[in-house]
């Protein structure tokens, strides 16, 4: 199956995840002719870089031809091969995201522990069992694996302008998934990269924010910033999406429309649950998804967080014990 149609001077290569059945694939693109833009670079997997290389030099490139690389957001499979390319490369090789993002690629970063005291918090708030937070815990302690911090990256904000003989993209900050999650807009061919906030195969998560001291906006919620940057990018004239994983998507007004949809029943199903009884959201999982994979615990929790921020923003339901453990009740 081709996952991505030609499209003059730029390139896919998918690289394969192992393991992570959901993701698929970590998507890089190679922009220009030479030297030419990447537009992330994908995990540090074992063979992640040696696949990386091999798609290179099919394509008759080479690591030394990269003249910049652009990261859409600051999650590990997106940026965590930077470091080894521009090793490899032997020149060096300027690092763009956003500036929201950018203490998430920093060595002081991985110098504070993934899992900090607010995740600590947060666990309690939120009732999670002592067996569960030590999976999730041991989850995050390999993350730090998978990629190197880039000390010298530098920041781009919204409007910025990447550009080449034959490419012009435009930096479209997409907050949601993450608080700098950036799109990069490609007119000429009307290509948007969406990264990880427009996928074909799953619903991106807009991630709760545990880490507050890091945003511009102490005020900023997940979802309501997602749902906005989807209206943002459903302005645009988009004949492709590449995104950060799976398949090209070629409807993107359509898919706009069934993740908003997803959104409103996920908020139902969280207001149905509180309003049959008011518990801890631990205890809401089982009524608020259908199936969650073991490994997906927290994401379960971030999820139901999110959607209930904006919940208490409209009036349908209330904090009534802070805790730890938090109750909520449904209005």
């Amino acid at each position: 199956m081709q996952l991505f149609p030609e499209a003059g001077t730029i390139r896919a290569v998918a690289i394969p995840l192992p393991g992570y059945s959901d993701l698929g694939t970590s998507n890089v693109y190679l922009v220009g002719s030479g030297p030419f833009t990447l537009i992330d670079t994908g995990p540090k997997f074992p063979g992640s870089f040696e696949y990386l290389k091999d798609q290179l030099k099919k394509a008759g490139r080479d690591m030394a031809d990269i003249e910049h690389i652009i990261i859409t957001h600051g999650h590990i499979d997106h940026y965590g091969l930077a470091v080894s390319i521009r090793e490899h490369a032997g020149h060096h090789i300027p690092c763009r995201i956003h500036a929201e993002d950018l203490w998430r690629v920093t060595a002081n970063a991985y110098r504070e522990e993934m899992w900090a005291e607010e995740a600590d918090t947060l666990m309690a708030m939120v009732d999670m069992p002592p067996r569960e937070v030590r999976k999730i815990r041991d989850r995050f302690l390999v993350f730090d694996a998978l990629s190197d911090p880039i000390p010298d990256a530098l920041p781009m904000e919204d409007g910025d302008i990447f550009a080449g003989d034959d490419y012009h993209l435009e930096v479209i900050h997409t907050p949601g998934h993450s608080p700098g999650t950036c799109c990069l807009y490609e007119a000429r061919q009307k290509i948007l990269f969406s990264g990880d906030h427009i996928l074909k195969h799953i619903t991106p998560n807009p991630l709760f924010e545990i880490k507050r001291d890091k945003l511009r906006d102490p005020a900023y919620k997940s979802l309501k910033a997602y749902l906005h940057s989807l209206d943002k990018v459903a302005s645009r004239d988009v004949s492709h999406v590449f995104p950060g994983h799976g398949e090209v998507i070629e409807e993107l007004p359509g898919i706009i429309s069934s993740y908003h949809g997803h959104h409103r029943d996920r908020m139902d199903r969280v207001w149905t649950a509180l309003r049959k009884q008011s518990r801890p959201l631990y205890h809401l999982i089982d009524e608020v998804f259908d199936f969650v994979p073991e490994g997906d615990i927290f994401l379960a929790i971030s999820e139901i967080l999110v959607h209930l921020e904006l919940l208490v923003e409209e009036g349908r339901a209330e904090l009534i014990d802070p805790g730890p453990p938090a109750y909520y009740r449904a209005v």
